[in-house]
């Protein structure tokens, strides 16, 4: 019986090049799976990840509600605006769920 071991190298949170960080996440909306790339100069925030969704899907900050395993990230309050991804658990290669305002859960 020939035995294998798989090995996994996790993924870096996210890949410094110059002066940018770039952290690409997978987006599941709406029955669609789309990857983005956050491109910042500091480690990616909520508000960063609101601000790339509205523009990938034309969805208002204040219409989104996005969830990473279940838990909710407010990202359009002010005190929470600045909450750096990590905090929820973020990083490079994970995956979000981005729910319109007015859609069904």
């Amino acid at each position: 019986m020939n035995d294998q071991i798989i090995r996994q190298t996790p993924l870096p949170p996210t890949r410094a090049i110059g002066n940018h960080i770039y952290t690409k996440l997978q987006v599941h909306y709406g029955g669609d799976v789309q990857d983005i790339v956050l491109k910042t100069e500091k480690e990616p925030s909520c508000i960063d990840l609101g601000k790339a969704l509205e523009s990938t899907f034309r969805l208002p900050m204040a219409d989104q509600l996005i969830y990473y395993r279940g838990q909710r990230l407010h990202h359009h309050q002010s005190s929470s605006d600045d909450r750096p991804l990590a905090r929820y658990g973020i990083f490079s290669g994970n995956t979000v769920t981005l729910v319109g305002q007015g859609a069904l859960l």
